[in-house]
């Protein structure tokens, strides 16, 4: 049996780091936000993010005995500023009091995934490696088919219970048998045959196949997410699909394992208090967080996001372009950017998508869809977006140094979705019948009816989906933007409830490709009406676009090791079937413009100190927390 301990290292070295899918930076002023109630709204939100992993290092102090209600640090008392982390939010929580992370659509960004809830594993982009969080290290048998997992020593839950291997059985075993209604239960029921406790601090999953990619997959997370463990002793006997897991303050509940646990939460502020039992710090697996609140208040607007930084009012936020970045900070000189050095920003993991509805006339051709990215002109997105930071797009891979040899495989392969072409486009409409009216400027068909395109995006997609929309129009097509809150985008989506969307549909691979290409594995494909299942924050396959030799392919793919050479010549194949049929629209690199404040708190995770990939908005962030020092 191979044995691969906490630090062992991925196969192929990731250098470059990545971040994930939609969240934004900076937004609002760090006002305390109304007491919390464990108010029982329904609402199926949800989106499953775990937590960030570092290398273990012995924590200082060890913090008192747990007890059923979590001590919290500075209760009963004002926290100084200079104690509190605030990061501000851009979305709204519609349901602010659904902590079940497995339902379909949740919003988890609000700092259950950063702050609460804690993964297995983390795959640490910047090292290559998946270290260890919850648990210290895992093995696999020859055949790829049995995977052994230890926990750490001392794991708890937030309110003093022990964390075991029946807990991970419990949730393992949940997910198997509610899927595909909750976020994750697809992977599980395809690949888990079987898990068992084999002490408290082992569990060994048999599953129904080889998959050398199990652990990095689903325990470990490539982006923004992994399975994380529930307890037991909340959980057992409730309905996952429905149960919202609500908050009481008086108990502690949510109960999670992570560092901090919900001091009050409203649908514009969510506030944490450290807890100072903290199992992390007690085992001396890591340091006890230095702030003794987080708090993540809601801001609408950029402007007002980027006052914040300057006001010493926030401690995380973001630029939208360059030239404000220069201007945050010649108004601040303690903003610090994640590089001074062109390009300015880190890269997203997840470029950014025109996802077109495949079950939708006239969009289930393929020659109108190529129709759409010819008329995209991608580096003028990039100009008017971001001022020239990034790059174009012509396939779902992002710019990565350990994706570089993938990308330089398919080259020839991809290189035609990258052209903008408005005569190939109009060429093509007017073949499947549509006629340009002199009047309008727009398509119409046969049968009288405008070539239109319904288009949704969330807020923090309307910058690209501006873009799009008028490119369209430019075309001929009568293309309109609806901009939608969170979790309807997530609901209509996920349920192929939509024409066209701006989104983020191929994200996922970060140091091989199959990952990302696996998202349009005909296995994905539900009826109309039913909810997709989840990954990195959006739906897999969410244009339902289907293909047997496509999907045969990313089989193949997937039962190789990771850096095995057989897998290029897979992918290249597999690439050649998605760039003729074109299930989605590549746009653009994402580059995210990250800033921090050095007022308060110090040790980011810069290019320069690049300990784990820099955003904050999924599960490594708790490697963030136990990094990060007070400058006073």
């Amino acid at each position: 049996m191979r044995r691969r301990w906490f630090g062992a290292l991925v196969l192929i070295v990731l250098l470059a780091a990545c971040g994930g899918a939609p969240a934004s930076p900076p937004t609002s002023a760090p006002a305390a936000a109304p007491a919390a109630t464990a108010a029982p709204a329904a609402a199926p939100a949800a989106t499953a993010a775990p937590a960030a992993a570092p290398a273990a290092t012995a924590a200082p102090a060890a913090a008192p005995a747990a007890t059923a209600a979590p001590a919290a640090a500075g209760a009963g008392g004002t926290v100084a500023r200079k104690d509190i982390l605030v990061i501000p939010s851009n979305v709204n929580i519609p349901a602010p009091d659904i902590w079940n992370p497995y339902i379909p659509g949740t919003f988890i960004l609000q700092g259950m995934n950063q702050n609460m809830m804690e993964p297995l594993f983390m795959l640490n982009y910047e090292t290559g490696k998946i270290d260890g969080w919850l648990a210290e290290s895992y093995s696999n048998n020859d055949a790829l088919d049995e995977w052994t997992v230890k926990l750490r020593p001392g794991t708890e839950w937030s309110d003093g219970k022990p964390l075991t291997s029946d807990d991970v059985v419990f949730t393992i075993n949940m997910l198997k048998q509610y899927a595909p209604q909750l976020n994750w239960s697809g992977a599980v029921k395809q690949w888990v045959k079987s898990v068992e406790a084999v002490d408290d601090r082992t569990i060994k999953f048999t599953l129904t196949g080889p998959n050398p990619r199990f652990v990095m997959e689903n325990l470990a997370g490539t982006t923004s997410q992994a399975i994380v463990p529930l307890p037991k002793h909340i959980w057992e006997g409730q309905d996952p699909v429905t149960f919202k897991n609500p908050a009481d303050l008086k108990t502690g509940a949510p109960i999670f394992s992570g560092p901090y646990v919900v001091k009050s939460f409203s649908s514009t502020e969510f506030d944490y208090k450290r807890n100072d039992n903290w199992w992390g710090a007690k085992t001396g697996a890591f340091k006890l967080p230095a702030p003794l609140e987080i708090r993540r208040p809601w801001v609408g607007d950029d402007a007002t996001a980027g006052q914040m930084l300057v006001n010493n009012e926030s401690d995380v936020g973001g630029a939208t372009t360059p030239s404000i970045l220069k201007s945050l900070q010649a108004q601040n000189p303690k903003l610090l950017s994640y590089t001074d050095k062109p390009p300015i920003g880190w890269i997203d993991p997840c470029p950014r998508m025109l996802t077109v509805n495949t079950t939708v006339k006239p969009w289930d051709k393929k020659e109108m869809r190529w129709a759409l990215s010819y008329a995209m002109n991608r580096q003028q997105i990039v100009d008017v977006v971001n001022e020239g930071a990034g790059a174009t797009s012509s396939f779902i891979f992002p710019d990565y140094k350990a994706m570089k040899p993938y990308q330089d495989a398919i080259k020839d392969i991809i290189a035609p979705i990258g052209e903008f072409n408005l005569d190939k486009s109009h060429k093509l409409i007017e073949a499947q019948g549509y006629k340009l009216d002199a009047g309008t400027g727009k398509y119409v068909g046969p049968d009288g009816k405008p070539l239109s395109l319904d288009i949704v995006a969330p807020p923090f997609m309307e910058p690209w989906a501006r873009m799009v929309v008028q490119q369209l129009n430019d075309v001929g097509i009568d293309a309109a933007l609806r901009t939608l809150e969170w979790g309807i985008f997530r609901d209509q989506t996920g349920r192929g409830q939509f024409q066209a969307a701006t989104d983020w549909d191929g994200c996922g691979s970060v140091i091989e490709p199959w990952f990302g290409m696996q998202r349009y594995h005909k296995k994905w494909v539900n009826p109309v009406g039913t909810a997709g299942t989840e990954y990195v924050d959006n739906t897999s396959n969410a244009g339902r676009w289907s293909n047997d030799k496509y999907s045969e392919l990313i089989d193949q793919m997937g039962s190789l090791p990771v850096g095995d050479p057989k897998v290029t010549d897979l992918m290249k194949q597999a690439v050649t079937i998605w760039a003729d049929e074109m299930p989605d629209i590549p746009l653009v690199q994402t580059p995210a413009i990250l800033v921090w404040n050095t007022t308060y708190w110090t040790n980011w995770p810069t290019a320069d100190n690049n300990y784990i990939q820099p955003p904050g908005w999924w599960e490594h962030f708790l490697r963030h927390l136990v990094e990060l020092k007070p400058a006073q």
